[in-house]
């Protein structure tokens, strides 16, 4: 009874972790194309959320240390990112990406502040790259059933 009960935990537990983290992201059919949209952990502008539009449709507003995935057509696709509130003297910030089928694109989201405002900086990254500094991350709320 209690090797069953082992067994029972260690099959859940490998469900649990295949269903979540970053080692599940780059498993896909070939014809599919993702987009992985993150930001790493910062303390400054920690609690603002940047809404993030692929193509001018709005996916999530991402949050700190998590990240998103966004299933493309091959092509070119524009990811911008918009803060709330009045957008008096606020910049959308954007970037672009040429996706081929099959293909895995990683974008990296970094938080700009000045003296009066604050700007997500986005910046094309290499899955390496972005395998380093995801491997900790969480898929943000928003998309939590997206699989």
């Amino acid at each position: 009874m209690k090797k069953n009960l082992v067994l029972l935990f260690v099959v859940i537990m490998a469900l649990l972790h295949s269903q979540s983290g970053f080692a599940t992201i780059t498993n896909h059919p070939a014809d599919s194309t993702f987009i992985y949209v993150y930001r790493v952990g910062q303390w400054n502008a920690a609690g603002a959320n940047w809404a993030i539009y692929a193509d001018d449709e709005k996916k999530c507003k991402l949050s700190n240390n998590k990240y998103m995935k966004i299933a493309v057509a091959a092509g070119k696709h524009k990811i911008s990112a918009r803060v709330g509130g009045a957008g008096i003297f606020k910049k959308e910030t954007e970037i672009e990406i040429d996706a081929e089928a099959g293909g895995s694109y990683y974008i990296a989201c970094n938080v700009k502040q000045s003296i009066t405002r604050a700007r997500l900086e986005m910046v094309e990254v290499t899955k390496n790259s972005a395998a380093k500094q995801m491997e900790k991350m969480k898929l943000d709320n928003c998309q939590e059933n997206i699989d």
